[in-house]
C-alpha cells in the first residue's frame, strides 16, 4: 500500500536539501541533527493525524483495522503486531526478544519505488531476505556512509553470489516519543516505515547520482575507468548539450546508449537537478497546441524526466534506469544510542541500512553540461 505523501504537512523538500546537504559536507553532528527534524516532523503530523482520528472515529473502535487500513495504516500481520505490541511493552526498541519482521521492510520498498521516482526506474533490489540468511547485523536505517568491518562484508558476500557485494552502511536516527508509544501498534509502525522511507530514499538517491564509490556506492557520474584517488573515483567529463532537438538528442544521446548499434534503446532516464528543470528543461520541453492550451515534459526522444536534488546543477544525466544496480540489505534490530537525546521525553534509536550500488558498465549512463542549453522549444519544420 502507498504511503501517505506528508509533504502538505512539513516542508519535506527543504528537510531533504537540508539532509543531503549535510550528507555532502560528511559532518556527523549535522547529518545527526538534520535527520532528527525530520523524524521530529514526521512523528509530530502522525501524533496530529492521530488525534483528527480519534475526533472522527468517536463511534468506532479505534482498532477497527479496516477503517485504519482505508485511513492510511498497514492492517499488520500477526508478527508484525507482536513486534509492535512488545515495543510499546518495552516502552522502546532495546531489550526485544522478537525482531522487526522482514514484512515491515518489504513494504518500505514498496514505498520507495511508489514515491521516489528515480528509485522507480533503476534496477532496485532488496536484498533484505538474502541477507537475514547469512547474519543477523544490529540496526537498519540512513545517514552517512561508513565502512563495514572485513568479517561482515565476508560474511555478506557469501549470500550474492556473483553480484558484487562491498557492502556499505548507512546509519541514522530515530526519536521515539512517549506519545507515539502510546498510540498503538498501527500508528507506531506507520512512523518507523515513514521514517525509514524518507532517510533512506534520500541516502540512496545521492548515492545512485554521485556517490564516490569510497565507503559508499558508485554514481552515475563517476567515470569507473578514471583515476581512483583514495578510493574515490572522478567525475565524468561533461560533454556539451546545446539544445534539445531531435538531431542533437539522437546523435549525442541514444546512439551512443546503443553501444555502437549493438543494444536497443527504448526509452531513456533523464536526471536533471529542480532548478535547471524550472529554468532550461521546462521552457525547451512545453508547447502552446493550436487549442490555446499547454503541454509539458514533450521530448523528441522516448524519455522520463525525473528532477533530484542529487544531480549537481547545471549537469544532465542521461541512461537506461536498468543499468543501475542497487541492492539493499536490512538489519532486523533497531537499537538505542546514548548519544544523542534531543528531547527529555524521547528515546533516541539508530538504525541502519546496507546497501551496494554501481552502474553496470562505463558507458551507460552519459553525463553533459547544460549551462548554456538552448531554452526554447523546437519549432515545427515547415513542409
Amino acid at each position: 500500500m502507498a504511503m501517505e505523501n506528508l509533504d502538505n504537512n512539513v516542508d519535506m523538500q527543504n528537510i531533504r536539501e537540508q539532509v543531503d546537504e549535510a550528507m555532502k559536507g560528511k559532518d556527523e553532528k549535522a547529518i545527526s541533527e538534520a535527520l532528527a527534524r525530520m523524524a521530529e516532523g514526521i512523528q509530530q503530523n502522525i501524533l496530529k493525524e492521530a488525534k483528527q482520528e480519534t475526533r472522527s472515529m468517536l463511534n468506532l473502535e479505534m482498532n477497527d483495522r479496516n477503517v485504519l487500513n482505508k485511513r492510511g495504516s498497514n492492517t499488520l500481520t500477526t508478527e508484525e503486531r507482536k513486534y509492535y505490541d512488545k515495543v510499546i511493552e518495552k516502552r522502546g526498541f532495546t531489550d526485544l526478544d522478537v525482531t522487526l519482521p522482514k514484512t515491515v521492510f518489504d513494504r518500505v520498498f514498496e514505498d520507495l519505488e511508489q514515491n521516489h521516482p528515480l528509485l522507480s526506474e533503476i534496477t532496485f533490489q532488496n536484498t533484505t531476505a538474502v541477507t537475514e540468511w547469512i547474519i543477523r547485523t544490529t540496526d537498519c536505517e540512513a545517514a552517512w556512509w561508513g565502512k563495514l568491518t572485513d568479517s561482515i562484508k565476508k560474511e555478506l558476500s557469501h549470500g550474492f553470489g556473483k553480484v558484487k557485494t562491498d557492502m556499505y552502511k548507512l546509519s541514522a536516527f530515530m526519536p521515539v516519543s512517549k506519545a507515539m508509544l502510546d498510540l498503538g501498534p498501527e500508528w507506531l509502525d506507520k512512523y518507523v516505515r515513514t521514517v525509514l522511507s524518507e532517510s533512506i530514499a534520500i541516502a540512496l538517491e545521492g548515492a545512485i547520482v554521485a556517490g564516490t564509490g569510497k565507503d559508499q556506492p558508485i554514481g552515475v557520474i563517476k567515470d569507473l575507468k578514471g583515476a581512483v584517488v583514495e578510493g574515490v573515483y572522478p567525475d565524468k567529463k561533461a560533454s556539451v548539450l546545446t539544445d534539445l532537438t531531435p538531431e542533437t538528442l539522437g546523435k549525442n544521446i541514444m546512439a551512443p546508449l546503443t553501444k555502437g548499434g549493438k543494444r536497443a534503446v527504448p526509452s531513456v532516464l533523464i536526471l536533471v537537478n529542480p532548478v535547471d528543470y524550472w529554468e532550461k528543461i521546462f521552457a525547451a520541453t512545453t508547447f502552446l497546441t493550436q487549442q490555446g492550451t499547454y503541454v509539458f515534459g514533450v521530448m523528441p526522444i522516448p524519455a522520463k524526466i525525473v528532477q533530484s536534488i542529487a544531480v549537481p546543477k547545471g549537469k544532465l544525466i542521461a541512461g537506461m534506469g536498468k543499468d543501475y544496480f542497487m541492492g539493499v540489505g536490512s538489519g532486523q534490530k533497531i537499537e538505542y544510542s546514548d548519544e544523542y537525546k534531543f528531547l527529555e521525553d524521547e528515546r533516541t534509536y539508530l538504525a541502519k541500512q546496507y546497501a551496494t550500488g554501481e552502474p553496470k558498465d562505463n558507458e551507460s549512463f552519459l553525463v553533459f553540461d547544460i549551462t548554456n542549453l538552448n531554452t526554447e522549444a523546437p519549432k515545427a519544420k515547415s513542409k
